[in-house]
């Protein structure tokens, strides 16, 4: 079990330089395309990789003995975190001044995570997650008082956030049972589905159907980052707590702000440095507990951490 968490924690690790990565192109390209269509086109491209892999890599027999109650989950997951969500972040991206800003609220999502893991997995790690847990609250802080304003591109992101948190807590559970091969492609299948569904219910399949080839090399780029990124989490939920995953995905916060520190043409503060700084080190203190010593999770019809 101890080996599961640790393998957990590298995949949770490899996601966050994923989604720093990710914001960080996602603020360029939803400049140039509308929001709807880029989300809709890019998801698509990812589901159709996931589809792939999942094809050439995966235990195809599993989706016959799917129970009926993991296939609602299933659906959920994939309207309430690969649709939905993914067109509210997007719209506030656009509106948004920072991708720094964007990032800040997104990565919120340890914080309710780790508050519905307790309330509905029964998760309770030891003291050494909570000195993390706090150090990257701290971190946060610490930005929101130099960075932070509230408007309605936050508040979009903020919603998006929460219905990713919920999408943590299900798919945790489904993947009790399933591998994190088929969560993932029911996610992002179902999600683009129903992201298509909203794009001819908005009149925009048109734009849909006119993109250029230089907008088809940006979608396609970020079909292939999510691809990579939703891979990385899922394979990270099997293994590791949901609270723990979505902590150590805070780092790409850090990931965020070199990208935009390097080549967003953005100067980093002092206190942007100090934050990406106690984040890191809060990373560590994961990464050497989890070397050294097993986290312990209280069971509840859960996973038991010994």
């Amino acid at each position: 079990m101890r080996n599961n968490i640790k393998k957990g924690i590298l995949f949770a690790f490899i996601a966050s330089i994923i989604s720093g990565v990710a914001i960080f192109y996602s603020k360029i390209s939803v400049t140039k395309i509308d929001p709807l269509v880029l989300t809709t086109s890019r998801n698509l491209i990812a589901g159709g990789l996931l589809v792939i892999s999942y094809w050439l890599f995966a235990k195809k027999e599993e989706l016959r003995k799917i129970k009926k109650d993991d296939l609602f989950k299933l659906v959920f997951i994939g309207i309430f975190g690969g649709g939905i969500p993914f067109y509210l972040f997007f719209s506030g991206l656009k509106i948004v001044d920072t991708a720094i800003t964007a990032n800040l609220i997104q990565k919120t999502l340890f914080v309710w995570v780790s508050l519905f893991a307790v309330i509905f997995l029964k998760e309770k790690l030891n003291w050494k997650y909570w000195v993390s847990f706090l150090l990257v609250i701290s971190a946060n802080l610490f930005l929101v008082k130099f960075l932070f304003s509230f408007g309605k591109g936050e508040l979009l992101i903020l919603v998006a956030t929460l219905f990713w948190s919920i999408e943590n807590i299900v798919t945790k559970r489904v993947l009790k049972n399933i591998s994190s091969e088929l969560a993932s492609l029911f996610r992002m299948g179902i999600g683009s589905i129903f992201l298509l569904l909203t794009v001819f219910g908005s009149g925009k399949l048109n734009i849909l159907l006119t993109i250029n080839l230089n907008q088809l090399a940006i979608i396609f780029l970020g079909g292939t980052i999510l691809f990579f990124y939703v891979s990385f989490w899922y394979k990270a939920l099997k293994f590791a707590p949901a609270s723990l995953v979505t902590l150590v995905l805070t780092f790409s916060v850090v990931v965020g702000n070199v990208l935009n520190g390097s080549f967003g043409g953005i100067q980093l503060r002092g206190n942007e440095v100090i934050s990406s700084g106690i984040i890191g080190l809060s990373v560590l203190i994961i990464y050497f507990a989890t070397l050294y010593q097993p986290l312990r999770l209280k069971k509840s019809g859960m996973d038991k951490l010994k």
